[in-house]
């Protein structure tokens, strides 16, 4: 497998990052309306409530920040992961893998039901894991498989 694979996010990644800026974006909205036309009623605006906001907010932003939407390249000789919103890269030779794990996830939801989902997790040699989800890509199948074909036929031909 000589070619390259590239990541294609899911509709369900998409929907998921579409419902979060819609709800910021009508938080951020009602705070500017209340501030600007005074029409939202004051049981709406306590000071809790505007908490709670700023808190919402807050872990919006923190989230997207600390998992942001990445793009992962598997070539020949390296797996990129390359974040969207920095464009930062990290390149991994394969060498610098020391294990490849798959890990089975749960999501509980509301009402109790839960959500399985499968992570591979790329464990380099200086303890660092990158992991990316069956949720997040169309093609996970192909990324994994992408990945353990390079990662093993390396080691064959040692």
């Amino acid at each position: 497998m000589t070619q390259i694979v590239t990541s294609k996010y899911s509709l369900f990644f998409w929907a998921k990052i579409l419902l979060g800026i819609v709800f910021e974006g009508f938080i951020v909205f009602l705070i500017f309306q209340e501030g600007l036309t005074n029409s939202i009623s004051s049981q709406f605006v306590t000071p809790n409530n505007l908490m709670f906001i700023l808190i919402v907010i807050i872990a919006g932003v923190i989230v997207t920040l600390l998992f942001p939407p990445k793009s992962v390249i598997v070539s020949a000789d390296q797996v990129v992961f390359r974040s969207y919103i920095t464009q930062k890269k990290r390149k991994i030779a394969y060498p610098d893998i020391d294990k490849i794990r798959t890990v089975r996830k749960q999501k509980f939801i509301k009402g109790g039901n839960e959500i399985n989902y499968q992570q591979l997790e790329l464990v380099l040699i200086n303890g660092d894991v990158y992991a990316f989800n069956e949720d997040d890509y169309d093609n996970y199948e192909s990324l994994k498989a992408a990945i353990y074909d390079h990662k093993f036929r390396e080691q064959c031909n040692r």
